[in-house]
């Protein structure tokens, strides 16, 4: 049986910064956190859809004995859950009216799937296990940020594992082979890849290129695959797209003419300006049962080596199965 614990409660945050909360002690299946911002959308173009708001959380962090068991950006974790867990973004009263109240609620899942027994975090000592949060308080188009955060806990589990999310990050010096080494010693599950530069405009270049998967200096899981490939592989899940087509209407008037104003919805599975263009999954753990996954315990080096097309900043966030 799980039990819903609140962990804060609608907190104002009144600074930019990062601020720390305690968690509990029963073994923890997964937060939910809530982005509260206050509309400031005076001017319709600044309206913020999902990944807009997940600007507000630049850094979210989960600390077990002092060591870090989750890390990413707000962004990375709503993209994290659509291509790992599957998960389509929601809130509550998604409206653009100035000044009116959002909740974004973003799960964040420490085991293969929300209410398993069998993977999840252990139970704690008091004090072990905490929650990181990195805040921005004003963003264009939101401010007034309140923050809130419930934890689900299974208090008879006795897990065999947890899933570890982390992030490296690195800047690419130059156009042509970059190696990103991995976090080793664990099965690794699947690779975020973030990457600044999108496939696009009439000469696409973008950050990762064509990129390969390397353990001992051998091809593993990804031989060779092309960023704009990769980025749409996560179709075989057979699910919707991660964005909502909304658009919004705005008329106004000057004089006797009334001219009308809209937004426009993104390309089929991208919201426009939401960034999803920048993401890329790699899935080692399709079948979700490590039929696919590497373990990279007992090797000397675990990479992935990118044909950069354009030399900028990129993100991997991996996700390894840990045994308990």
């Amino acid at each position: 049986m799980y039990r819903v614990s609140k962990i804060v409660q609608d907190q104002a945050i009144s600074a930019d910064g990062t601020q720390q909360f305690d968690l509990g002690v029963n073994p923890l299946s997964f937060l939910m956190l809530g982005i509260r911002p206050l509309n400031d959308t005076g001017t319709l173009a600044n309206f913020n859809r999902v990944m807009g708001l997940a600007q507000h959380i630049p850094a979210v962090r989960v600390l077990y004995r002092g060591a870090a068991v989750f890390s990413m950006s707000g962004r990375d974790l709503v993209a994290m859950n659509y291509f790992r867990h599957g998960m389509i973004p929601f809130e509550a009263n998604g409206d653009i009216v100035n000044n009116e109240r959002r909740c974004l609620g973003i799960p964040l899942l420490l085991g293969r799937h929300a209410y398993d027994p069998d993977s999840c975090l252990p139970a704690a000592i008091r004090g072990e296990l905490t929650l990181e949060v990195q805040f921005d308080i004003a963003i264009t188009g939101s401010d007034g940020l309140t923050f809130d955060c419930e934890a689900v806990e299974l208090p008879d589990a006795n897990p065999s594992h947890y899933e570890r999310k982390t992030t490296i990050a690195r800047t690419f010096g130059a156009t042509g082979f970059n190696d990103v080494p991995l976090a080793m010693g664990n099965t690794c599950r699947g690779l975020l890849l973030f990457g600044t530069t999108p496939f696009g405009g009439a000469s696409p270049a973008p950050s990762w290129g064509r990129f390969e998967t390397l353990l001992d200096n051998e091809q593993v899981g990804v031989a060779a695959s092309d960023w704009e490939l990769m980025h749409q592989f996560h179709q075989v899940m057979g699910i919707q797209p991660p964005t909502g087509q909304r658009h919004a209407h705005l008329v106004t008037t000057d004089g006797n003419v009334q001219t009308e104003l809209a937004t426009l919805a993104g390309p089929h599975g991208e919201g426009l300006g939401e960034g999803w263009e920048q993401y890329a999954w790699v899935d080692l753990d399709p079948t979700r049962d490590d039929a696919h996954s590497i373990d990279t315990s007992g090797h000397n080096s675990w990479l992935i080596r990118a044909n950069a097309e354009t030399a900028d900043a990129v993100r991997v966030v991996q996700v390894e199965k840990v045994a308990l």
